[in-house]
């Protein structure tokens, strides 16, 4: 009977040895979560606000931190006459001038009655020295980043009067 009492009133003692180590354990483990974590969010960089996230601007800044040679213009050339060869010599012209021409290919129509450049990347003045080049005065903005580009020149029917096809140089 006295065994009985006594584990009894082990029991209901807050000051019992096992009972004191399992709070302090668990006590020690909050604490540590904590401190992991307090650790782990003080560690990570946080980008600025207006700094970029995805991993290819980031590689995009370091190659033009580094000076990279290939900084020209990206343009495309559609055809928008259906006259054959026309985007084709306006891309070997617009590569004399250091523009890059990353396509060429039909435009969805060949209706186009005038030669237009079209500012894709939001720079106005790359569109504009694309226009001089070619020599056309007509540039209208739409942004699309989409693309990856910053001009499409769409080729009309006065593609003759240009200066890939004249005595013309810009």
């Amino acid at each position: 009977m006295r065994s009985g009492r006594l584990r009894q009133a082990t029991d209901r003692n807050p000051g019992s040895v096992s009972r004191r180590l399992l709070a302090y354990l668990g006590v020690i483990s909050g604490v540590a979560v904590v401190v992991v974590a307090v650790v782990g969010l003080t560690m990570c960089e946080k980008p600025d606000e207006g700094a970029p996230t995805d991993s290819f601007t980031e590689l995009e800044e370091t190659d033009s931190e580094r000076g990279s040679p290939d900084q020209r213009p990206q343009v495309e050339v559609l055809n928008g006459c259906g006259v054959s060869g026309v985007a084709a010599t306006t891309h070997e012209y617009l590569r004399q001038f250091g523009f890059d021409v990353v396509n060429v290919e039909n435009a969805p129509a060949f209706d186009y009655a005038e030669t237009i450049v079209i500012d894709r990347g939001g720079d106005e003045q790359v569109a504009r020295r694309l226009a001089r080049v070619i020599g056309t005065g007509n540039v209208i903005r739409q942004v699309r980043p989409d693309l990856m580009l910053q001009v499409t020149v769409i080729l009309g029917a006065d593609y003759e009067g240009l200066n890939p096809y004249g005595e013309i140089e810009p």
